[in-house]
């Protein structure tokens, strides 16, 4: 079965959240409101260029 190539906005998704995972599994000192808070800070650009189309 062939893989289909990802969307740019779905790979840029795909590498945030493996970014975020990471970061919180190295901090210690993160909490889950900041770790929310910085994705929610990455995700915006994504989300209003996808409500723009």
């Amino acid at each position: 079965m062939e893989k289909k190539p990802l969307q740019p906005e779905t790979e840029r998704l795909k590498h945030i959240l493996i970014k975020a995972y990471q970061r919180g599994e190295l901090s210690a000192n993160m909490t889950t409101k900041d770790m929310i808070r910085e994705l929610a800070h990455q995700l915006k650009p994504i989300f209003k260029r996808n409500n723009h189309k």
